[in-house]
């Protein structure tokens, strides 16, 4: 660090909580997905699925919460680009148990036939 930085308050404990993990998507998705934020969300679930194990079927669970510490997403922003992603039929969601839990799951050939439709089509 340097003595400005320091003078500055800037440490380094300082930049590693500004500075946490990035965020980041597939831009090819902006289209198909419908928006950046369902983008994130489509980009984030597919990073989720490559790690559940075969018996899972691609679902996977994840919390409101837990959206909103992994892509940094609010609670509407989720909610808009959830609904955008179902109706564009690229994921899945299923409510399972007492309380209800909301699961997930990509539905990987449709969001491939989505970017075979999209390639070759002029990018705005």
């Amino acid at each position: 660090m340097n003595a400005r930085a320091e003078a500055l308050g800037i440490t380094p404990d300082l930049l590693l909580d500004v500075f946490d993990t990035p965020v980041t998507f597939h831009r090819c998705l902006v289209p198909v997905a419908g928006g950046v934020h369902a983008a994130l969300l489509l980009s984030h679930a597919i990073w989720t699925t490559q790690s559940l194990d075969g018996d899972a079927d691609g679902w996977f669970l994840k919390s409101q919460e837990q959206w909103a510490e992994e892509t940094g997403l609010s609670r509407w922003e989720q909610e808009t680009a959830r609904r955008a992603l179902r109706e564009a039929g690229l994921l899945e969601e299923r409510r399972v148990g007492m309380p209800a839990r909301l699961w997930f799951r990509v539905r990987a050939s449709a969001v491939w036939a989505a970017l075979k439709a999209q390639a070759g089509r002029p990018r705005r």
